[in-house]
């Protein structure tokens, strides 16, 4: 598998994604990391300061396993959110994992569901990437509908002690393979 430490520029109709660039894109990083609904169902918190949010974003640019994009609006140049997949070879296949933070101003309006086409284009094709792996919380509606609705399939359901919220909750494991999203796409009009 190709190993890319600078992620490479994708384009879109509405999104480009791009490598992080630290200095164009902490305080808009931070702007969005200070909206709390986009912590309640991850690891992350609020954030205290910029230079934490600094700090956060200049991980996901850096950490080896990772390939981490921004997602700009392609006309205006907004800060969007981030993407970023870990490829690995688990028992002789290639998988990935992902995960995105999205600015709330811009859910539901298709930038997320581009970003992804683009990026598991690339995993798929270019990465030789055979399956997604992801999970969520099951109370966390949004990402477990987003993930469905472009042909991720639930492989697992697992009751788990979520630290964040001292209790437990189900933690959905998901699957998407080349071939559902092949069928996923192949099934949508006017997506390439």
């Amino acid at each position: 598998m190709d190993y890319y430490k600078v992620a490479p520029t994708l384009v879109g109709e509405k999104v480009l994604l791009r490598s992080i660039d630290l200095e164009k894109d902490k305080v808009p990083f931070h702007q969005m990391f200070l909206e709390p609904i986009l912590h309640e169902w991850t690891g992350n918190r609020v954030p205290d300061n910029e230079q934490e949010s600094y700090e956060q974003l200049k991980a996901y640019r850096d950490l080896d396993f990772l390939i981490s994009w921004v997602i700009t609006d392609k006309q205006t140049e907004a800060f969007i959110g981030t993407f970023w997949i870990g490829p690995s070879n688990e028992n002789g296949k290639q998988i990935a994992g992902d995960a995105q933070r999205i600015a709330k101003q811009f859910w539901r309006k298709g930038y997320t569901k581009e970003a992804r086409q683009l990026i598991y284009d690339f995993a798929f094709n270019e990465l030789g990437i055979e399956e997604f792996h992801s999970t969520a919380w099951g109370n966390n509606e949004n990402s477990c509908q987003s993930m469905e609705s472009v042909g991720y399939r639930l492989a697992k359901v697992e009751e788990k002690f979520f630290a964040k919220k001292n209790n437990y909750f189900t933690e959905h494991y998901y699957v998407l393979t080349k071939e559902a999203w092949q069928k996923y796409k192949g099934n949508k009009v006017g997506i390439r």
